[in-house]
């Protein structure tokens, strides 16, 4: 299957001569705080009023229905308070980046609003899943597992926003190439590949790197990429937003079996995700 409408894919080529884009400046300083165990809520609180629409945002978030506190949250600091330091670091990363690629877009927007919503949701469902085996902490680290989990896609619509809408609204039957196929034929690799890069240049943990290479193809002794995985098929199943692909990359019996997780157990979660969706649609209004 050929896309004769997409650009000549000889001008968009990710090679070794590909300039990868730079770090956005407050992520840059947001993601040292993630290396210094030192770090304090007061300087997290710094660093996201320093950012009028990040701090704009995490407020939103943290009055939410998708929280649901009983009095209005009107500082940062009291919003690092309720949802804990590790949250807030997590959701100010992705907020940050998808505001940083997705600024200036203006027709693809609808696609880019239906992967962030997406994100959101594989987001949240990974620390559902992941949250069960767990502490809190670990949970909040695997939202932000998921919420980054399609980098490699935000820097395709960067790079490339009309080409790269075009594959993503492609309507790709089961007998046809997924999008990340599509990605390596147009430009030499697929998203999963490019957004590791990226999280590996930026500076991010190593794990989130992992899960963003592997999420499509989880191995043994790497449950943190099982239960992203296992997100993004449900996600994908229950038709919350849209990555640009329907079909599922991995059996569904082999994820139970990565996760070790019960029938029961699974049967929980798939009923989880139908429960959170309107909760995915809230938070992602009022985030987006």
């Amino acid at each position: 299957m050929k896309m004769q409408s997409l650009q000549d894919p000889k001008l968009f080529r990710i090679d070794r001569n590909f300039e990868m884009p730079s770090v956005p400046i407050v992520l840059s300083k947001i993601l040292r705080l993630v290396d210094d165990n030192r770090a304090s809520a007061r300087r997290l609180e710094e660093l996201i009023l320093h950012d009028p629409s990040l701090s704009a945002r995490i407020l939103k978030l943290a009055n939410s229905a998708f929280y649901s506190f009983r009095s209005e949250v009107k500082t940062i600091s009291h919003a690092i308070t309720l949802l804990g330091l590790n949250l807030v670091k997590s959701l100010a990363i992705g907020v940050s980046i998808f505001e940083s690629f997705t600024k200036g877009l203006r027709n693809e927007i609808d696609f880019i609003s239906q992967l962030w919503m997406h994100s959101i949701a594989v987001g949240v469902m990974a620390q559902e899943i992941w949250g069960k085996r767990s502490n809190r902490p670990d949970g909040e680290f695997a939202l932000l597992c998921g919420l980054l989990h399609d980098l490699g896609k935000v820097v395709y619509f960067k790079k490339d926003a009309v080409g790269y809408s075009r594959l993503f609204a492609m309507e790709k039957g089961d007998q046809d190439p997924d999008i990340s196929a599509l990605e390596i034929e147009h430009y030499g690799v697929d998203h999963a590949t490019l957004g590791s890069l990226i999280a590996k240049q930026w500076g991010l943990p190593p794990d989130l790197a992992t899960v963003v290479r592997q999420h499509h193809s989880p191995i043994p002794g790497l449950p943190l990429v099982a239960a992203v995985s296992m997100a993004d098929i449900l996600v994908k199943q229950a038709g919350i937003g849209f990555d640009g692909d329907c079909k599922a990359t991995v059996d569904m019996s082999t994820l139970r079996d990565l996760l070790k997780m019960e029938h029961r157990e699974f049967d929980l979660v798939c009923a989880a995700t139908d429960e959170k969706r309107a909760d995915v649609e809230k938070f992602f209004q009022i985030s987006s």
